[in-house]
């Protein structure tokens, strides 16, 4: 069976699932959910409000951009970036949910950044008056033993939120309303979802829309062909 064929058949398969009765959890892991539901202002508010301990009046404005990085020539690399954020005083931030582990992760990470810092930088332009890029990795395996904490710069801020890991967390660290970001990001059911979006405005904004990904018969299409990608 050519490759061709077998894709084919096997996209058929996803658009049968997805008109059927067949009960499906949304997972905000997959990263067709992850970019559904966080490019909705609405709620990916409530997200940079946790990581960086806002207060929501703090957030004057969210502007959701483009994520496609060009090179500037052909030689240059090109980078997807899952969702970049402009806040107020322009600060930047963007977001990439990673499922499998690659050796060149924090090294990918690091030229994503280092393009959103200069993305914008004109001839003459003061290098103060560059605004913060904040990177922010939502990662579903390990990747590193944190024994150190070096700062590298405070306009380059990297923040793991390591998924594998939620089960060691303490329970300070449970009180603050990033670690139930966290594991909503992580929920594998309906169940999960529910209890961990519960009083949250903004999380319960996301369980809507995921329950509207699951009711749709395109959305389940695309959630479905992604998972299908992922596995």
């Amino acid at each position: 069976m050519t490759e061709k064929l077998k894709n084919k058949i096997n996209d058929e398969q996803l658009k049968i699932r997805a008109i059927s009765d067949e009960k499906i959890t949304v997972k905000l892991t997959n990263n067709y959910a992850f970019q559904k539901i966080f490019k909705n202002t609405k709620i990916v508010k409530g997200f940079p409000m946790a990581l960086l301990d806002l207060k929501e009046y703090e957030i004057k404005k969210i502007e959701i951009t483009d994520p496609f990085t060009l090179g500037e020539n052909d030689e240059e690399k090109e980078g997807i970036l899952d969702i970049k954020l402009i806040l107020n005083q322009n600060r930047k931030i963007n977001i990439e949910m990673q499922n499998t582990y690659q050796d060149d992760w924090t090294e990918r990470s690091l030229f994503y950044n280092c393009r959103m810092f200069t993305d914008g930088l004109k001839k003459g332009h003061p290098y103060g008056e560059i605004p913060p890029c904040i990177h922010v990795g939502i990662l579903n395996f390990n990747l590193m033993d944190e024994k150190t904490k070096e700062i590298y710069s405070r306009k380059f801020q990297f923040h793991m939120i390591e998924l594998k890991k939620l089960k060691y967390v303490k329970e300070k660290q449970k009180k603050k309303p990033l670690y139930r970001w966290a594991k909503l990001i992580a929920a594998q059911t309906w169940e999960e979802l529910e209890q961990e979006s519960k009083g949250n405005k903004y999380m319960e904004r996301a369980l809507e829309e995921m329950i509207k990904i699951s009711q749709d018969e395109r959305e389940r299409y695309l959630y479905l062909r992604e998972e299908m990608a992922e596995s």
